[in-house]
């Protein structure tokens, strides 16, 4: 029977055996039946897909696995536990099935020779484990079983290639990993030395001082009485913590060495008068405590989130608070190199080896294009009636195809118009245009369908996409008539498939086809990184839940030390989930209620229980005979979790985000232990730093394609970047081979290096008179065009005043000057802060009389500069004309810049010095925002800067492109987050802390009762009350909360009397806890509540219980009126599409979506209060726009940046070549430039090894001896890495002994050093020890800690002090570089990398700048906030760049925008009893008021949607194009510096060439003679020399070698890289460009004769033009003259011997 085309034939029997063992268990032979049934079976076709589907289901009963309490009780648990037999059964029953066909472990293809069946029998025998007697539960352990389907990545090849790529750059990696290793190392000791134990120490009061020492620390205060000489802490002090204005807010001073006196201030955050710093307990500390530098360990794991970016401002902050302010170099530092330098080397190395993989074995066939469907192709349609033929002619039709695209942008606006509360009249317009549309979609459908035929209509994609839309709009209508529910979630999801349409307008619109084809593109490479990463997440969501599930469980807000998550004996089944919060309680409280001090009130009711209780660490219950607790509320458990599979999923990709994953490791280090730290940071680095890396190399791999195909199409010649990179990383070799593969030696292959560049060229001002040029328009060597016009058609060409002007403007002194008024004026700028504003200084104050001074200096100095730019604009405008010609003033984009400056400029001055009445000072404040923008006009100047500058403007059309897509979809999901929140995430929240809303059962309601009409019932007046047992409501309170709700109308109050006053205790459990119990209340309501609501209700139910009119209730805990607001969230809402779109932005940018994320899915209805995950499957929502908005969309911006960055590249090298210019090598390059350039940079770094002379004294040249060893450098560096561990080793709190220990350790080491150096200095002399660079680093090291020790050992320095001189020795660690490869070859592409990275850097100075001056204009005196505080302001200029820099790298920018939108309570009152209160514009309170310092401030935003411009646009410039421009810089430059591996000569030989090269010249003077050359040559080894040739070749390889270098002579000597450029040219087929000829005097020809001393005066004195290979060609040229002359007159003697 024939085999179906396409199927696989069966294996045989034999095919089944191959690589296998003949024997298995020595004894079941290959013809055993056992064995070949076995054998069948095994590697029959089905055997791996049965095990695989096994695998996938057992993976599903693990995802079922939870924590849960009574899981293993209830049905699913039981399942679980059923499975968790069968499917180690099975699989113990696949492993002996293995074995015998394989065997188990000798010989090759045997069992355990294969890895992933190594994998299986680990995992199968920690299966085994568990079940063994006594080994408890170990199916954390047995999570690893699902590894298993790693063995599938063998078989898809995307997958394959992709783990491939990854194994292949993991060396590379584990160099940037040791080289982020070696920066932890460096700023680990750094900051163990300068901030070790001060992070811990926070202001406060003393609680229990002595006897007339009330007053101590006071000093500093009027009225002081002064405190007791004799005052002294007491034995046993009890402070009293203060958290400060911002919270959590540490402290430097003053110390307790001060009291009773409060001491000096220190440099960090000083206590204010009464307080001091006070070292405060670990848990109660910001961040838990966990971020400090108080050991190594610690140390790191701090540095590790400051380069994660996510949590670093605050740690930052810390250290300022408690160090000094100036500690913020440190995390500026770390942050550049650590976050984006470092990191960015990870995506470097992965996108180079992802596009060097992408060529391997590579299959043309299957690699598929996945472009949009288009209508480009005629579809045959053979009409068969008139209604066919008139739809095919409408189908076919242009404003047929233009009416729909409008109707789409129709439809799309409309659904953008909807917003909360929108009126009926507009909602039920909508719906008839949507009707309307609807209608018009459908009968499209079908006048496609009838013109081009079901088979033709089908043939395009896109009209099957278009037809599944229709039908999903039919199924809205007709769900939408049938529930008659608009609110419908469903139907809301239903109607957003109206938005997919949106993509029909790819057909016209290019760039949104290009980038959506990029898109999809993509989709094959990251399907298959999808799959690993899903399994990723699931190895590590399984994890979590073993270590985590339901552990993120709080009760530290009751501010009561033993409160603890609890569930009470015999209450198993009825506690929640995430059990409640209770306190221990005495049997003398049993039914009272009791109350803890300290706790703000907090208590309850104490309860006897008794019975079974669940025991978490058994996960079973236990008996208990009584426990007493007073239940305090509902526990906080964190919204990050790992409870189920599910939220395990979100908590892990918010990980991969790394939105607040400090936070998440945190709780699990303070719920579980310490050390589940490595949990989280293994999950950061492989998911975050890998995974997501090796997402965004394929999306820039595959926008390098498709532009590569697009080049393709016009031009057929434009390489693709997989072609470029070749089998492997740095891969040059196709430009230097033939078709057969031959190397091809191409002396004249780069066209930028010709003997014409190097000549004297014709000068510019010939050839423009040549031209016909007017000399007086050609001004110091340029022509000036513009002058052969009329300007302002007043002056003519040969106007003697412009001319003049002309000559005065184009000079290079006048440049100069406008460069120093710019920065002058720059300066000015930066001074010139909120500090000294007219309008609303910052401190209410009068200016001091110096600052007043300098305020009138800089006033005056300000209009100066306006008017010098005044004046240089009118004189350009005169020389250059306006704008109507050729080189007119406004013709150029930088002086049109130029001139809006200058008139904004004149404009501020005209409002700012016109009369009192027509003053705007807010007006001036806008406009004076402008001068920010002169510091722009430096970039025109410095060529550096004005580059890439100049390519950005040449990517601003890309970069809008995309921004235009982000919007587009921007649009999509917002218009979707209309119709899933809008109006529904408004919640009530106490009008005393309005960004928190109430929790129902807390104010003793039930959940559908909190409504908005209940929030707004009585203007927000409500009553709460905890019902005794004996009053009439008991029965109706809330079961948990004992809590009961009572009306209370507005203005209204309720009369409260403690009737029972309750019994003081201290709790026998612990003494420091103290309290009362049984204290009761007794309220009756007011007049007007009685009036409203006596008649119904719970009042009417009091007065039948009491008697009529009697309405008083009695209340355990202490009632409380309080007010509330129906309020929208402050920072995000989906009320509208630009607020939502706002939200969607600030998501996308991964900052503060989990708050957005978590709302949504506690939101319910409309007017109805969140609750908490009511809609959990919400998140899916969020985490798909994340998916889409943040990794693709914005990633887009990344991709386009780089992408037109190497457009212009090409560009650049294209217009070289044509043009034969070397401009640009190290930007724009060949790749035969490429590889030349590598060459050169190689040995830029390639120096002659300095060989020293023996000493002749004999004790000198036994040091000698001892210090060239190689031995001795190896002793150094043990030493150096003993030492660097030594520094390690020190901790906060450490004894006195082992800190004596560590400094005998550190003098020893530092004595050692210094040997090193004497005796480097005794052996090599003075002047050769300090020539080497290395060398003199050594002994400014040594000095420094030979300083530190001297300074320790004699004086009582500063601790301070000496912690900045033990910083020195840090620096010793960077010798290790010397001898590491792969750290050189990483700080190599930083070093090359630097050119580039300074133009960019210069260039995001300045735009920091220039923000930061208009950020300190526009919100230097807005209102202080939540993220608007002391440290992230922009009152000075310093604070502004700061918190600019902490902005770019998306650290809560969008918090310090928000706070900087505040327009209500931001109207402070400077004086009288309201001072330093916020009143809203208009209040009562400002009458009578004058805005100033002597009335009130305007702390306002000055522009709601200006202040968001200003960030949106800060953010897209400086966070996502600038900083993109950087990875662009390291990107290119590791792919350029990657590419010596492939170099003819590798690093060995340049290192092979230095040392013999050193060997001949001894004192490093880079030359030697040139009659040397042959001996150098002789020892060096090929490729650069002859040494290991075959004795038969080496003769004529060295003539050939000297006959080929060329090589200049200079004064009888060749210079070192002369020498190795040649060799190294010459091997790689590359001619070196041509030294520049110089005029000389020629000498004469050599003589038909050569004697002795003419061969000698070959070599002295030499000529400028003689090279190498001139000179042994004479050489050779006069020998073989004098064997012939020897020959002929042999021949002579010869013959006049015969005669």
């Amino acid at each position: 029977m024939a085999l179906r085309r396409g199927s696989r034939r069966p294996k045989t029997y034999d095919e089944m055996c191959e690589g296998i063992p003949n024997y298995s268990l020595f004894m079941l032979g290959k013809g055993n039946p056992i064995r070949a049934a076995t054998i069948s079976l095994v590697k029959g076709p089905y055997f791996d897909q049965f095990i695989l589907l096994l695998i996938l289901a057992n993976c599903v009963f693990l995802a079922m696995d939870t924590n849960e309490v009574l899981f293993e009780e209830s049905s699913w648990g039981k399942a679980v536990a059923m499975s968790e037999v069968v499917f180690t059964g099975i699989y113990v029953v696949e492993m002996i099935l293995k074995i015998i066909a394989m065997g188990f472990v000798l010989g090759k293809g045997s069992y355990l020779s294969d890895p992933w069946n190594r994998m299986d029998f680990f995992v199968v025998a920690l299966g085994l484990l568990a079940y063994l007697p006594g080994m408890g539960n170990f199916s954390g352990i047995r999570t690893v079983r699902i590894l298993r389907p790693l063995r599938t990545i063998t078989g898809v090849r995307g997958m394959r290639q992709l783990v491939v790529t990854l194994l292949r750059s993991l060396p590379m990696l584990f160099d940037v990993l040791i080289l982020v290793f070696f920066a932890f190392f460096i700023f680990g000791i750094v900051g163990l030395q300068l901030f070790m134990s001060k992070t811990s120490q926070r202001c406060a009061i003393l609680a229990n001082p002595e006897s007339g020492c009330t007053s101590c620390g006071l000093q500093d205060i009027a009225g002081y009485t002064g405190c007791a000489a004799s005052c002294a802490l007491p034995a046993a002090p009890v402070w009293e913590f203060q958290g400060g204005e911002d919270g959590d807010v540490l402290c430097s001073g003053p110390s307790l060495g001060s009291y009773p006196n409060h001491g000096d201030g220190s440099e960090g955050n000083s206590c204010p008068p009464g307080q001091y710093c006070v070292t405060q307990r670990k848990q109660d500390l910001p961040n838990f405590g966990y971020s400090n530098f108080d050991n190594i360990a610690w140390a790191w794991l701090t540095i590790f989130q400051c380069i994660s970016m996510e949590g670093w401002t605050n740690i930052m902050y810390m250290v300022m608070d408690t160090v000094t302010t100036w500690t913020w170099p440190y995390f500026v530092v770390l942050i550049v190199f650590g976050s984006f330098f470092a990191v960015n080397l990870a995506l470097a190395v992965l996108f180079v080896y992802f596009t060097g993989a992408g060529t391997d074995g590579e299959d043309p066939d299957e690699e598929k294009d996945l472009p949009l469907p288009t209508q480009d192709g005629e579809v045959a349609v053979t009409h068969k009636n008139a209604l066919q033929k008139v739809c095919f002619n409408i189908a076919s039709s242009t404003r047929f195809e233009q009416l729909t695209i409008g109707l789409i942008i129709l439809n799309t606006v409309v659904m953008a118009s909807d917003h909360n509360r929108m009126p009926n009249e507009q909602q039920q317009a909508n719906e008839y245009v949507n009707y309307f549309l609807f209608a018009y979609f459908v009968v499209e459908m079908i006048i496609k369908l009838i013109g081009f035929g079901p088979r033709g209509y089908a043939k395009d994609q896109m009209n099957l996409f278009d037809g599944f839309v229709v039908l999903m709009s039919c199924v809205e209508v007709v769900v939408g008539f049938i529930s008659s529910d608009n609110g419908n979630n469903y139907l809301s999801v239903l109607r957003t498939f109206r938005l997919l349409r949106v993509f029909k307008l790819a057909r016209s619109w290019k760039q949104l086809n290009d980038i959506i084809t990029t898109m999809f593109k993509s989709l094959a490479g990251i399907s298959y990184l999808s799959l690993i990463l899903l399994l990723f997440m699931y190895v590590f969501a399984l994890l979590g839940m073993q270590l985590f599930g339901y552990e993120f469980i709080d009760c530290g807000g009751y501010g009561i030390e033993a409160a603890s998550k609890n569930c009470p004996a015999g209450m198993t089944k009825e506690c929640p989930d995430h059990f409640d919060c209770y306190a221990p309680c005495e049997l003398s409280q049993v039914g009272q209620w009791v109350t803890f001090t300290g706790a703000e009130g907090v208590g309850g009711e104490c309860i006897k229980y008794s019975g079974q209780k669940w025991n978490p660490g058994k996960r079973t219950e236990e008996p208990v005979a009584e426990e007493f607790l007073v239940w305090l509320g509902r526990s906080d458990h964190a919204r990050h979790s790992f409870d189920n599979v599910y939220w395990s999923f979100i908590t892990i990709f918010q990980i991969l985000t790394g939105e607040n994953w400090n936070e998440v490791m945190y709780d699990g280090m303070r719920h579980v232990s310490s050390w589940t730290c490595i949990y989280f940071i293994v999950l950061v680095v492989l998911g975050n730093y890998i995974i997501l890396n090796l997402f965004l190399a394929i999306l820039l791999d595959n926008f390098a394609a498709g532009d590569n195909e697009e080049g393709e199409e016009k031009q057929g010649s434009r390489p693709s970047s997989r072609a470029n990179a070749g089998s492997r990383p740095g891969s040059q070799g196709p430009s230097i081979k033939d078709a057969k593969g031959n190397k091809l030696k191409s002396y004249n292959s780069i066209a930028a290096w010709k003997a014409e560049d190097f000549n004297p060229k014709t000068s510019e001002l010939d050839k423009l008179k040549a031209q016909g040029v007017d000399p007086k328009h050609i001004l110091y060597g340029k022509h000036v065009p513009a002058l052969k016009h009329r300007s302002l058609y007043i002056f003519g060409p040969k106007n003697p005043l412009r001319l003049a002007i002309a000559k005065v403007i184009y000079h290079r002194y006048f440049e100069y000057f406008i460069i120093g008024v710019i920065l002058i004026s720059s300066i000015i700028l930066a001074v010139d802060g909120p500090a000294y504003s007219k309008d609303a200084p910052v401190y209410n104050k009068d200016l001091p009389n110096v600052e007043d001074k300098l305020k009138t200096a800089m006033d005056i100095l300000d209009v100066v500069f306006l008017f010098m730019f005044v004046l240089e604009a009118m004189m350009k405008v005169i020389v250059r004309g306006f704008v109507a010609h050729e080189g007119a003033y406004l013709r150029s984009a930088w002086n049109v810049l130029d001139f809006i400056i200058v008139i904004v400029g004149l404009i501020a001055f005209g409002i700012e010095y016109s009369d009192g009445s027509s003053r705007d000072l807010m007006a001036v404040r806008a406009l004076r925002t402008f001068r920010a923008l002169r510091p722009l006009r430096m970039a025109s100047r410095a060529q550096g800067m004005k580059v890439v500058v100049n390519a950005l403007f040449s990517a601003v059309p890309g970069i809008t492109n995309v921004a235009f897509v982000c919007l587009l979809f921007y649009v999509i999901f917002g218009i979707l987050g209309l119709n899933l929140f809008m109006g529904k995430m408004y919640y009530c929240a106490d009008t005393d802390d309005l960004s928190t809303r109430l929790v129902p059962e807390s104010m003793g309601v039930k959940d559908a009762d909190m409504t908005r009409k209940w929030c707004f019932r009585d203007d927000g007046a409500h009553f709460y009350y905890c019902p005794a047992k004996d009053d009439p409501l008991h029965a109706s309170r809330n079961a948990w909360t004992s809590v009961m709700d009572l009306p209370r109308a507005s203005g209204d109050s309720w009369t409260c009397a403690k009737t029972t006053a309750g019994v003081g205790f201290a709790a026998a459990w612990d003494a420091g806890v103290t309290g009362t119990s049984g204290a009761e209340w007794t309220c009756t309501p007011g007049a007007a509540t009685v009036a409203a609501y006596g008649s119904v209700g719970e009042l009417s139910a009091l007065a039948a219980a009491n008697g009529a009119g009697n309405y008083t209730i009695q209340s355990t805990c202490e009632p409380r009126a309080y007010n509330t607001h129906w309020t929208n969230p402050r920072d995000y809402d989906f009320d509208n599409i630009g607020h939502s779109m706002l939200s969607l932005f600030e998501m996308a940018t991964l900052e503060g979506w989990l708050e957005i994320m978590y709302h949504g899915a506690d939101t319910t209805e409309v007017d109805l209060q969140p609750i908490r995950d009511n809609n959990p499957y919400y998140c899916l929502f969020f985490a798909f726009f994340i998916i889409v908005g943040s990794f693709f969309v914005m990633n887009l911006f990344v991709g386009v940046t780089i992408d037109k960055f190497n457009e212009m590249k090409e560009t650049q090298e294209e217009e070289d070549e044509i043009e034969g210019r070397a401009k640009g090598a190290s930007l724009f390059v060949t790749e035969e430039q490429r590889r030349w350039q590598l060459v050169e940079r190689m040995m830029s770094k390639c120096k002659p090894t300095r060989v020293y002379e023996p000493p002749k004294h004999p004790a000198r040249a036994k040091v000698f001896g001892v210090v060239t060893n190689p031995s001795f450098d190896v002793f150094i560096m043990i030493c150096i890495v003993a030492n660097v561990v030594v520094m390690c080793l020190t901790y906060a709190g450490e004894p006195e002994q082992w800190t004596m220990d560590l400094f005998v350790a550190n003098s020893f080491f530092t004595f050692v050093f210094l040997c090193e150096v004497i005796a480097k200095i005794t052996a090599l002399g003075v002047v050769n020890y300090f020539e080497d660079a290395w060398n003199r680093f050594d002994f400014t090291v040594v000095g420094f800690s030979l300083f530190g020790f001297i300074i320790t050992m004699s004086t009582d320095a500063s601790a301070g002090f000496i912690a900045m001189l033990r910083v020195f020795r840090v620096a010793r660690v960077l010798r290790l570089v010397r001898r590491a490869r792969g750290l050189r070859t990483l700080l190599q592409t930083l070093l090359f990398s630097l050119p580039a990275l300074l133009n960019v850097g210069s260039v995001l100075v300045l735009f920091f700048f220039i923000f930061a001056i208009m950020g300190m204009n526009l919100f230097g005196k807005v209102k202080k906030a939540d993220h608007l505080t002391r440290h992230a302001n922009f009152d000075y200029f310093s604070d502004s760049m700061l918190v600019l820099f902490r902005s770019s790298t998306g650290e809560m920018w969008n918090g310090i925008m928000h706070d900087c939108m505040v327009y209500r309570k931001c109207y402070e009152i400077q004086v009288g009893p309201y001072a330093g209160t916020y009143v809203d514009g208009g209040d009562p309170l400002l009458d009578g008021l004058r805005l100033g310092e002597d009335g009130y401030e305007d702390r306002c935003t000055p522009s709601y949607i200006g202040t968001i411009v200003y960030f949106v646009l800060f953010i897209l410039i400086c966070g996502f194009v600038m900083l993109n421009l950087v990875i662009a810089v390291i990107l290119d430059n590791f792919q350029s510096y990657s590419g010596n591996v492939d170099l003819p000569i590798s690093e060995e030989d340049f290192t092979h060439f230095a040392l013999e090269w050193g060997r001949i010249d001894r004192g490093g003077s880079y030359y030697i003679a040139v009659e040397k050359l042959p001996k150098l040559l002789k020892r060096l080894s090929a490729p650069l020399g002859v040494k290991n040739l075959p004795k038969g070749m080496i003769k004529r390889s060295l003539i050939l070698t000297l006959f080929t270098c060329n090589v200049s002579v200079e004064e009888g000597k060749v210079h070192f890289s002369s020498v190795l450029k040649a060799l190294a040219a010459r091997l790689d087929g590359i001619e070196p460009p041509p030294d520049p000829p110089k005029r000389r005097k020629r000498r004469g020809s050599v003589g038909s004769t050569i004697s002795e001393a003419e061969e000698e005066e070959l070599f002295g004195p030499y000529g400028e033009e003689d090279k190498v290979k001139h000179l042994f060609a004479a050489i050779h040229v006069q020998s073989a003259w004098r064997r012939k002359e020897a020959m002929r007159r042999g021949e002579l003697a010869q013959i006049c011997a015969r005669k």
